[in-house]
């Protein structure tokens, strides 16, 4: 995938139409636009070896039924990623940096919908990992955050992250990934104006004002406490923290709509001040045309797993009800066979 030149336009034009599709998807896919300008004006291809290519039919058996990937299906990763630069360096191949908000966001173009599914950071799944030399030790059964903590680079780490969902979503292809350090939460709090909440639980332990079923418009420097705090609250669950999260992302969406119908330099600004803690496989001029797709597709809504969560000496794991997991990758992916 060549990365290609970038304009104005299509900084514009790609912002303002993604940032309608969906909450940190919107964002995400807003702020792509400017990633390419690292390479833009080179021929490099990134290097998806790793996952499994689009063009694979992907095939299993469910509730004793022959099932195929869809042949017009699109799938992206979503990841906000728990970094805070270089001091989360520990060497090249292993860093702290960890998926802390993790969405598979799918594309039907034949049915023209889209719809995400949220994922447990804490999900216990297979994860391929590296010694602090690079040399692949294999793979262990560990958080499904920890995937992006293996890898040379941002890229690297991306892929390891995306292969690790897609074992867990029984080796369905992730075509692209997105990720975004959660450094720019502020940022895109600032970009709205600030967002209004409602604080869903006592969360008094990481602001006062945070008392249960207050309405709050954030400040900048709250809002990370609001989408972020767990371990200092009562109800420490990273479920918990991922209800606070969509219900943040959905009234930011709603707010940036807005802001794009009424500013029309809003998108481009947003890019600018968030390309710094973006990294994609996607293009400028890809993501363009893939909001300009969106514009006219139906959001069909948002997913969440089901599972149990149990708690060990150091860490929480959850472990997903792979039964409902699987018919909901089946009823997004997935058609029946013929005969």
């Amino acid at each position: 995938m060549s990365r290609k030149k970038i304009t104005r336009e299509t900084l514009i034009q790609g912002g303002a139409v993604v940032l309608t599709i969906g909450a940190f998807i919107g964002a995400v896919a807003a702020i792509g636009s400017m990633v390419s300008t690292r390479t833009a004006n080179t021929s490099e291809t990134v290097n998806t070896a790793s996952m499994p290519t689009d063009s694979q039919r992907h095939t299993f058996t469910f509730n004793g039924k022959d099932y195929y990937l869809k042949d017009n299906v699109e799938t992206i990763l979503v990841m906000g990623i728990d970094n805070y630069g270089v001091e989360n360096k520990i060497n090249d191949y292993l860093m702290s940096s960890q998926c802390d908000v993790i969405y598979l966001f799918v594309v039907d173009h034949d049915s023209k919908t889209y719809q995400t599914l949220q994922l447990n950071r804490d999900t216990m799944t297979s994860v391929r990992s590296f010694d602090e030399k690079g040399n692949d030790i294999g793979y262990r059964n560990l958080q499904l955050a920890l995937a992006h903590s293996y890898g040379k680079d941002e890229d690297d780490r991306c892929l390891n992250a995306a292969e690790a969902v897609s074992g867990l979503l029984f080796d369905t292809p992730i075509d692209h990934y997105i990720s975004l350090t959660m450094e720019a939460i502020p940022v895109l709090n600032h970009s709205v104006g600030g967002v209004t909440v409602t604080v869903p639980g006592d969360m008094t332990a990481a602001d006062p004002s945070f008392v249960e079923g207050a309405t709050i418009k954030l400040r900048d420097d709250q809002v990370e406490d609001f989408v972020r705090a767990r371990m200092s609250l009562p109800n420490d669950t990273n479920i918990f923290r991922m209800e606070r999260q969509k219900q943040y992302l959905d009234n930011w969406k709603n707010l940036a709509v807005t802001k794009v119908e009424t500013d029309p330099k809003f998108a481009l600004e947003l890019v600018l001040s968030l390309s710094e803690y973006m990294t994609s496989d996607m293009s400028a001029s890809e993501l363009s045309d893939f909001g300009t797709t969106l514009s006219d597709y139906q959001d069909l809504g948002l997913l969440t797993t089901t599972g149990r969560t149990e708690e060990d000496h150091l860490f929480t794991e959850y472990f997903v009800d792979m039964d409902d997991l699987e018919a909901k990758i089946v009823s997004m992916l997935y058609v029946e066979a013929e005969g």
